[in-house]
């Protein structure tokens, strides 16, 4: 089950820290994260809308300190799935080490879950563990039942995370090319950005792809070659 896949070994590298890019309004909380990664603090509360990278910040945190990262939405459909209940589920992460939670607008609401999550919280504060916890909106707006577990949520701070401007998109996606060994000019770059996506999900993984092609083909990274390649 859930609590048996505590350890994220296996996910993307696009998700490594080293390849994440915070932009202007993501300063603060990826300053919190390295100090959450360097024991500085135990706990950090990050916020903001689909792409602004918590997921990124999340799996990498978990993986840079060889903790847990459950993304909550899945562990409910398989806990419904199972008959499982939540306090079980979220009852094996090992409190001790970083656990990164994800989502948390999936299980607000539900009495049962946040209570599960505030037990989890008390429990990695006893251990002497780290908490990173993620969601679409700030603790005051997630439709929590239990005041207590909103009160938990402060503690660390709630840092927000906004979308990225074109230019820190550009940035971002030259950083990772740079990472592979790739040379991404700014044409190219602005390219990918105005006929492919501005998704930074899809931008990677379009990366990823490219730059496959351009070993296997022994090719620098063109408009053309680029055109080409992904079907625009």
């Amino acid at each position: 089950m859930a609590g048996q896949l505590p350890l994220v070994l296996d996910r993307p590298d696009r998700h490594r820290l080293a390849y994440f890019h915070p932009g202007a309004d993501g300063r603060e909380a990826w300053d919190r994260v390295q100090a959450l990664l360097a024991g500085e603090v135990r706990f950090a509360f990050l916020w903001g809308p689909s792409g602004a990278g918590k997921t990124h910040l999340l799996e990498g945190a978990a993986r840079a300190a060889g903790g847990t990262y459950w993304e909550l939405a899945a562990l409910r459909r398989e806990a419904e799935t199972a008959g499982l209940d939540p306090e079980t589920l979220l009852a094996a992460a090992p409190a001790g080490t970083l656990v990164a939670l994800d989502g948390l607008e999936a299980v607000a609401g539900d009495a049962a879950w946040e209570a599960a999550v505030f037990h989890l919280y008390n429990r990695i504060n006893e251990e002497g563990g780290r908490l990173l916890a993620a969601a679409a909106t700030n603790p005051n707006s997630l439709g929590l039942v239990r005041e207590e577990l909103r009160s938990r949520l402060h503690w660390g701070g709630s840092f927000p995370l906004g979308r990225l401007s074109d230019d820190e998109r550009l940035a971002a996606l030259q950083g990772h090319a740079e990472v592979r060994g790739l040379a991404l000019k700014d044409e190219v770059g602005r390219y990918l950005l105005r006929y492919y996506s501005r998704n930074m999900h899809q931008l990677m993984a379009a990366l990823e792809l490219l730059d496959a092609a351009a070993l296997a083909e022994r090719r620098r990274l063109t408009v053309p070659f680029v055109k080409a390649q992904l079907g625009l």
